[in-house]
């Protein structure tokens, strides 16, 4: 049985937090599966999906290209970065990943886990997923980012 995939629009709020320090806002599509939104299963994580608003359209393109498994990882293991750090992004501050796998018409997410580093996993989320879903479904949702301009 396969579950519903989807994307839909979300905002992390900005905020002046102390005088020096800013907390930016951020647009980004957030993976929805069944209606829900995945970064609900993170709780307390400030993280953003890695399918950001504002991302230059070549970088958007390569991030739907590695979530349709066909570019490179951006992780050694095979592990695909689908939440990072709001405010650049980089591996080092935390990262949800999981792995993506494809067989025939279904794509199945799976191991979900906090990484820091290339090769360090600090937690795992037994609770999220195994998910599976229409090969085509995914596609479709993944390639209209490709296609729309303004969410």
């Amino acid at each position: 049985m396969f579950q519903n995939f989807g994307l839909i629009p979300s905002v992390r709020g900005g905020a002046v937090l102390v005088p020096a320090a800013t907390r930016t806002r951020r647009e980004f599509l957030d993976f929805v599966i069944d209606g829900r939104p995945v970064s609900s299963l993170f709780d307390g994580q400030d993280v953003v999906s890695a399918l950001a608003t504002d991302l230059p359209p070549r970088a958007l393109s390569r991030e739907v290209d590695r979530l349709l498994l066909r570019g490179p990882s951006s992780l050694p293991d095979g592990r695909q970065v689908l939440y990072c750090c709001p405010e650049c992004g980089d591996l080092a501050c935390g990262a949800i990943t999981a792995m993506i796998t494809r067989h025939d018409d279904l794509i199945i997410w799976r191991d979900f886990r906090r990484q820091d580093s290339q090769d360090r996993e600090l937690e795992s989320y037994p609770d999220a997923g195994p998910f599976r879903f229409s090969a085509d479904q995914y596609r479709n949702a993944l390639e209209q980012v490709r296609s729309t301009q303004n969410w």
